[in-house]
């Protein structure tokens, strides 16, 4: 704890040092005088500026640096790093080319020209500009690390931005960029056993870490081992109990686990350390519903799209509430908001089929579930809804040429198999409706109970029973 209060000290002394910097900037603007500045200080103002984004302030108090320190190649590296930020990159190539004349050992030079080089998406150029800096530096080489480690991965090499994001983390434990950007390569990569096995070797050197634990919880998730990631959390906020990411995340993880109760109280411990946001309070929703609690979702639901408006799935979520309850009318009210923000979402328009179908507005139902097929062809509910339809509206052949199309993407999916056996048996194709039985009931043993479920009148078929006894399924 006196680490961190040191910590905490130290940048509230050097955000005193940038206020005052950055007054006496403003006040000289105002006088339209010409005051002196240390170099220091002037690096101070120009990162405020670049940190929020100002580019245009931090040019101009870099042109007004290097006016009072001409001798100060720092502010010619600030001007060839934000002609880079705004654009300018051959303008920053060409600054950095005339640095390197003067100062060929500048570390900084040949970072700032591989961020550049990234920036155009010039790869290699950029790994070559950082291995020279990395030959260049003695000590503080984290940040090297972590830029190569970054190249490699925008260049899908995940195995070699995983061996750098690990040379970083050995280099410097507390870089928290490198933790987060790591576990998108291990993702990936393929490689999360190695991430876990990385992480508990930093966390055996460093057990008061909070960072190493919370990132090795996220870790642990990404591998669905969620009770080692509940637990990884729970030491995380141990060492810090204040830190909302690892509460927020460790909800996750119960709810996940189908802890929802559990996974509700942690969402609301957050809050104590953090501002509620629309994704939380969704996330909080969805545990309620998951509960079967539809008027407690609703209103968490309620409270992310208060939030944020343009959240399609807590208005969708609503309209969920309501179709569980029955509540066909209200359901559909709140599923077409839904839409009005995600009309191509294949799950919205199957929810909304289902609620126009039990309004009996076939028409309108149909036409949800051909958009549902559209737009999410990987969901077999979104077939067999449509299908059911068209076989309840006494079209067979269509609903058997549906069931054809939606095996192409769900062969091995035993409630479409059966379909398409019904559905040929009713449009009259009984030979082939025989012939796809058989190798239905070959594939699926104890499919008599799904097909008989979906037509019953077929088990008066002596046929259709020979062939399911002879594969050996007996109805």
């Amino acid at each position: 704890m006196e680490e961190e209060d040191n910590e905490f000290e130290g940048a509230e002394e050097s955000n005193e040092l940038i206020q005052r910097s950055l007054d006496k900037y403003n006040e000289m603007l105002e006088r339209r005088e010409r005051y002196f500045f240390d170099v220091d200080a002037l690096v101070r103002i120009i990162d405020h500026f670049i940190e929020h984004l100002d580019y245009d302030k931090a040019f101009e108090v870099t042109r007004y640096a290097h006016s009072i320190h001409p001798q100060s190649l720092q502010f010619k590296l600030k001007e060839a790093h934000l002609h880079g930020l705004m654009g300018r990159e051959q303008e920053a190539l060409r600054l950095l080319e005339n640095l390197e004349h003067v100062n060929p050992f500048d570390v900084e030079v040949h970072l700032v020209r591989g961020n550049i080089y990234n920036a155009l998406e010039q790869y290699p150029r950029a790994i070559s500009s950082f291995r020279k800096a990395l030959e260049l530096a003695d000590d503080q080489k984290d940040d090297i690390y972590l830029s190569l480690a970054i190249t490699y991965q925008n260049m899908a090499d995940y195995t070699k931005a995983v061996d750098f994001y690990k040379l970083c983390l050995l280099s410097n434990a507390s870089n928290e960029v490198a933790m987060e950007e790591m576990l998108v390569s291990l993702e990936l990569g393929k490689r999360l056993d190695e991430g876990i096995s990385f992480f508990q070797r930093l966390i055996d050197e460093q057990p008061y870490n909070h960072m190493l634990w919370y990132y090795m919880g996220d870790l642990l998730a990404k591998s669905d081992r969620f009770e080692d990631a509940i637990k990884a959390y729970d030491y995380c906020i141990l060492i810090r109990e204040d830190f909302a990411p690892a509460h927020l995340d460790m909800a996750q993880a119960l709810a996940l686990k189908d802890q929802f109760r559990e996974a509700i109280e942690r969402y609301k411990t957050a809050f104590e350390y953090c501002k509620p946001d629309a994704f939380t309070y969704y996330n909080i929703g969805e545990c309620h519903e998951n509960l079967r609690e539809f008027e407690q979702a609703r209103s968490y639901y309620t409270k992310a799209v208060k939030l944020t408006p343009e959240m399609s799935q807590a208005w969708y979520g609503i309209g969920v509430t309501y179709e569980e309850e029955d509540r066909w009318y209200e359901a559909v009210h709140y599923i077409r908001k839904a839409l009005e923000l995600d009309d191509q979402n294949g799950e919205y328009w199957l929810a909304l089929g289902d609620c126009e179908y039990r309004l009996s507005n076939l028409t309108e139902a149909e036409e949800c579930y051909r958009k549902s097929v559209d737009y999410d062809p990987e969901s077999p509910e979104c077939w067999m809804a449509f299908s059911d339809l068209l076989a309840e509206t006494n079209r067979p052949f269509e609903a058997s040429e549906l069931v054809n199309a939606g095996l192409l993407y769900h062969n091995e999916n035993e409630l479409l198999r059966f379909r398409q056996v019904c559905y040929l048996y009713q449009a009259g194709y009984l030979e082939e409706a025989y012939h796809k039985l058989g190798d239905a009931v070959q594939e699926f043993p104890g499919g008599a109970a799904v097909l008989f479920e979906l037509q019953p009148s077929l088990e008066s078929d002596q046929r259709i029973r020979t062939i399911i006894h002879q594969n050996g399924n007996k109805a």
